[in-house]
C-alpha cells in the first residue's frame, strides 16, 4: 500500500518547542518541532531520521499525532488504540475518522474502513478524503463505483491531487494513456513528496506497458527516494492487468531490492511467481511476506492452499503438466490430456501459433481454493483462468453442468487463451483474447468427444446479451475492455464475454479468419486496440462498430425474449396441472421465439410433453436438437440416451453418452456405462480408459470394476493384466460367476 499523509490541518498539531532531532530533520522543520507530515516526508529520503522523528511524536499530547507516530513505526495496534482515543475525544472530527479508516485499509480491514469513511461523510458530506477512501475500496475490488466517487471529488475540486492520482490509475487500467497523462500533469510537480512520487511512478508504469524501457522516471524517483519500492510495485500492477506476469515478477523483485520491507510487494511477488509456475520460490516469498505482515489474509490463505497441494499429484508429459487432487487425477487425466492436445493443435493451427512448451493445468475440487489461486484479478469468473501457459480452473466436482459449469468447454476456452497470449507475447487486449476463446469454444469446442457438435456452428446467444444489446448497453470496441475490468451493471462481465465472441465471429465472417490472425500480430507489435483493429481491417474502428451493430440486428432478428418468457411460464404452469397438450403448444412457441439450450431451456419440457402425448419419435428429435445446440443437462442427456437405446440408434446413443460422460466425468456409473458401450462397439482401448477411470473413483461395485478391466485387457490380448484384474475381482467376490468364466477363458 502507498502510504498517505494525514488530512488533518497543520494547526491540529501544536508545536512542542525547538527541534531536538537529527540535523536532517532540523533542516526540514527549521526551528519548529516536527509534525507527522514532516516525519512521513522524511521517511522517503532518510528512514533512520524519520524513525527518530516518529519516536519523538509518541510523547505528543494529542492522540491523533501519537497514532500517526505509532503507525510510522509500524506498530499498528498502538496506532489503532490512539486513533480510538482521538475519536473518543473528538467524535465529530471527520479528518481523524478518515485517517483511522486509512489505517484499517492498510491492514486489510476493509469493512471497518468503509464504516469510518461513511461516518466521516455523515459529519461532512463533502469530505474529499472520505470519498477517496471509499473510492480506494472500490478500486481494489475492481468496481465501477471508484470512477463515480473520484469524479465527484474532481467536480468539486478539479485540482485535487489524490483524486487525480486515482483517476490516472483508472485510465491506465483500460489503456487510456492520454487521459492518464493529463491527470498526472499536476501531481507530478506537486509540492507533496508522496503525491509527486506516486505520480512519477505512474508515469514510469505508463512507459513500461508501452515498452518504453527503461523509463527516465525511474531515476528521477530514486533520486528523491532511493528506497521507494512502491514505484516498481505500481509498474508490476499494470503489467499484471495486461497479463504480463513475467515482467511483473521482474519489477517486484526490483521493488524488494530497494525496499526489502515492502511486504505488499513480497505478497504480490509470491502470487505472480505462482502464476508462472514457480511454486517453490512462491512459497518462500509468501512465507517471508507473512512474517513481515501477518494481517494479509490473502497471503495466509495462499500459504494454506500451497500446504494442501503438497499431497497432490503432478503428472508430467511432453505437452502437459497436470496438477490435480489424488482422488480425481486418474479419472481426469485422459480427458484433460486429449482436450489440451486437441485444443493446442486445432486452435494453434487456426491462429498460427502452436506452443513448443507444455501447458500447465491445475484443477481444483474446491471452488474456494480456485478463488484463492486467482484472487486479485479483475473480471475473473468462476470457470477458469490462464496465466500465459498456466491454466487454473474448477474441477467438475466443484460445480456441476446443471449449475452452469461445462468444465470441458471451460478448459478448451482457457487453452485458447494460452494460444493468443503466447502468439502476442502476452500483449493481447482483454476483449480480444476473450473473444477468440469464446469463438473457439463455440466453433471448435471439445470436438474429439462430441461427434454431433459440428465445427463452424453458430452458438445461440444468451438472453442477457440480447437484452443488453436492445437496451444499448454493449460497449464500442475501443472501450470493450472496461466491461471486464470495472463493470457498471451486474451481468456486464458475462455480457462482455459473449459480445467479444460475437465481435470476433463477425470479423471472421466479414473479413476472413486471417483478419483475426492479423489483429493478433498487431497486438504482438505493441499496437493499441484501435490501431490493431484499424490497421488489420483497414477500416476506422467506428465503421467496425456500425457494421457489428447491423450484424447483430440480423443475428438477433426474430428472437423475442418477452414472448419466450411468457410461453415458457405458460408451459411450466400447464405441466404442473398435467395439461400436456398446452405444454406442447406453449413450449413450441418458446422454442420458436428463442431456441436456446441454456437453462431454462424449453426443449426438455417440449420433449416431455411429446412423450406424454404418445410421440417418442418427436421427443427424441427434440432432445437431439437440444443436444446438438449445446445442451448438456445430465438428466436430459440420460433421458435422450434411453430413447436412442429403445429405438436402437446405437451410433447416436454412443455420441450422446460421450457427451454425458464428459460433462460428468467423476461419476463412476457414467464412466462404466460408456466403457460398456465402447466395448460393445469393439473399442477395447477406449473402454479400458473408462473402466480404469471408474475404478479410480472408488465405485460401489469394485469387483465388477476389476472384472470389466479384465475383459478389456483380454480383448487387447494383454493376458497378464487381464488375469491380474480378474483375480482381484475374485478376491473381493469369490463366487463371481462371470469372473470365474473369464478366468477359465484367459487360462485356456
Amino acid at each position: 500500500m502507498i502510504r498517505t499523509f494525514p488530512v488533518l490541518p497543520r494547526h491540529r498539531y501544536p508545536k512542542r518547542g525547538a527541534c531536538l532531532l537529527t540535523f536532517a530533520l532540523a533542516t526540514a522543520c527549521l526551528v519548529d518541532a516536527a509534525t507527522p507530515e514532516d516525519c512521513w516526508t522524511l521517511a522517503f529520503s532518510d528512514r533512520d531520521s524519520a524513525q527518530d522523528c516518529f519516536i519523538e511524536l509518541l510523547e505528543h499530547e494529542y492522540p491523533a499525532v501519537v497514532a500517526e507516530a505509532a503507525w510510522g513505526l509500524d506498530d499498528v495496534q498502538a496506532a489503532n488504540r490512539a486513533f480510538r482515543l482521538a475519536v473518543g475525544r473528538e467524535p465529530d472530527n471527520a479528518d481523524i475518522k478518515v485517517r483511522w479508516g486509512e489505517l484499517f485499509l492498510a491492514t486489510y480491514q476493509v469493512a471497518d474502513a468503509q464504516t469510518l469513511f461513511g461516518e466521516a461523510l455523515e459529519i461532512d458530506p463533502t469530505h474529499a478524503g472520505a470519498k477517496l477512501g471509499l473510492a480506494r475500496v472500490a478500486f481494489d475490488r475492481f468496481e465501477a463505483e471508484a470512477r463515480r466517487l473520484v469524479q465527484g471529488v474532481l467536480d468539486a475540486e478539479p485540482d485535487h491531487t489524490g483524486a487525480l492520482l486515482l483517476l490516472a490509475r483508472l485510465a491506465l487500467e483500460v489503456g487510456d494513456h492520454e487521459r492518464a497523462r493529463q491527470a498526472l500533469e499536476g501531481p507530478v510537480v506537486s509540492a507533496n513528496t508522496a503525491h509527486r512520487l506516486e505520480a512519477m511512478g505512474l508515469m514510469a508504469a505508463m512507459d513500461h506497458v508501452a515498452d518504453r524501457v527503461p523509463s527516465p522516471w525511474e531515476d528521477k524517483v530514486l533520486a528523491i527516494a532511493p528506497g521507494y519500492g512502491a514505484m516498481f510495485e505500481t509498474i508490476a500492477h499494470f503489467y499484471v492487468i495486461g497479463h504480463r506476469y513475467r515482467e511483473a515478477v521482474i519489477q517486484l523483485e526490483r521493488a524488494l531490492e530497494v525496499d526489502p520491507t515492502l511486504w505488499s510487494a513480497h505478497a504480490a511477488l509470491g502470487t505472480n511467481l505462482l502464476r508462472i509456475n514457480r511454486f517453490e520460490d512462491a512459497k518462500e516469498i509468501l512465507a517471508r511476506a507473512h512474517e513481515g505482515d501477518p494481517y494479509n489474509a490473502q497471503v495466509v490463505n495462499t500459504l494454506r492452499l500451497l500446504d494442501s497441494l503438497d499431497a497432490w499429484q503432478v503428472l508430467r508429459e511432453d505437452d502437459l503438466i497436470l496438477r490435480a487432487h489424488p482422488a480425481e487425477v486418474d479419472a481426469l487425466k485422459p480427458y484433460v490430456g486429449r482436450l489440451v492436445g486437441d485444443a493446442v493443435r486445432v486452435v494453434g493451427e487456426r491462429y498460427g501459433f502452436v506452443p513448443d512448451y507444455p501447458v500447465v493445468v491445475e484443477i481444483y475440487p474446491r471452488h474456494q481454493d480456485f478463488a484463492v489461486r486467482t484472487s486479485g484479478l479483475p473480471g475473473i469468473g468462476a470457470l477458469g483462468v490462464a496465466f500465459g501457459d498456466v491454466v487454473a480452473m474448477d474441477s467438475p466436482s466443484a460445480r456441476s453442468i446443471d449449475e452452469g459449469f461445462d468444465w470441458a468447454s471451460a478448459l478448451w476456452h482457457e487453452v485458447a487463451h494460452v494460444i493468443t497470449l503466447g502468439a502476442t507475447d502476452n500483449r493481447v487486449s482483454r476483449w480480444f483474447t476473450e473473444g477468440v476463446s469464446v469463438l473457439e469454444e463455440w466453433t471448435t469446442g471439445p470436438s474429439r468427444f462430441q461427434g454431433a457438435n459440428p465445427a463452424g456452428r453458430r452458438r445461440a446467444p444468451t438472453r442477457m446479451v440480447v437484452a443488453a444489446y436492445r437496451d444499448d448497453r454493449l460497449l464500442p470496441v475501443a472501450t470493450l475492455d472496461e466491461g471486464f475490468i470495472r463493470p457498471t451493471y451486474q451481468q456486464q462481465v458475462m455480457v462482455s464475454y459473449v459480445q467479444s465472441g460475437l465481435l470476433c465471429e463477425y470479423i471472421a465472417e466479414t473479413h476472413g479468419h486471417e483478419a483475426l490472425q492479423r489483429i493478433l500480430a498487431a497486438y504482438r507489435a505493441g499496437k493499441s486496440t484501435i490501431q490493431a483493429v484499424e490497421e488489420s481491417l483497414e477500416i476506422p474502428h467506428e465503421t467496425l462498430d456500425a457494421g457489428f451493430k447491423d450484424y447483430l440486428d440480423e443475428r438477433f432478428d426474430g428472437l423475442d425474449t418477452d414472448a419466450f418468457g411468457k410461453a415458457l411460464e405458460e408451459a411450466s404452469s400447464a405441466a404442473d396441472e398435467g395439461d400436456w397438450a398446452t405444454v406442447a403448444t406453449a413450449a413450441g412457441r418458446a422454442v420458436a421465439s428463442f431456441p436456446t439450450p441454456d437453462p431454462p431451456s424449453p426443449y426438455p419440457l417440449l420433449a416431455e410433453a411429446q412423450m406424454r402425448l404418445g410421440d417418442p419419435v418427436e421427443a427424441t428429435q427434440t432432445l437431439l436438437t437440444y443436444w446438438r445446440a449445446g445442451g448438456r443437462s445430465t438428466s436430459v442427456l440420460s433421458r435422450l440416451i434411453e430413447l436412442l437405446d429403445q429405438s436402437e440408434r446405437d451410433d447416436e446413443a454412443l455420441d450422446v453418452r460421450r457427451s454425458l460422460t464428459l460433462v460428468a466425468p467423476l461419476d463412476p456409473a457414467n464412466r462404466t456405462r460408456l466403457g460398456d458401450a465402447l466395448l460393445a462397439r469393439e473399442k477395447p482401448r477406449e473402454a479400458l480408459d473408462e473402466y480404469l477411470a471408474a475404478l479410480s473413483l472408488d465405485p460401489h461395485d469394485s469387483a465388477g470394476a476389476h472384472y470389466r478391466i479384465a475383459r478389456a485387457y483380454h480383448r487387447l490380448n494383454d493376458t497378464e493384466n487381464a488375469r491380474r484384474h480378474v483375480l482381484l475381482a475374485l478376491e473381493i467376490a469369490p463366487r463371481f460367476s462371470d469372473a470365474l468364466s473369464l478366468l477359465l477363458e484367459i487360462n485356456r
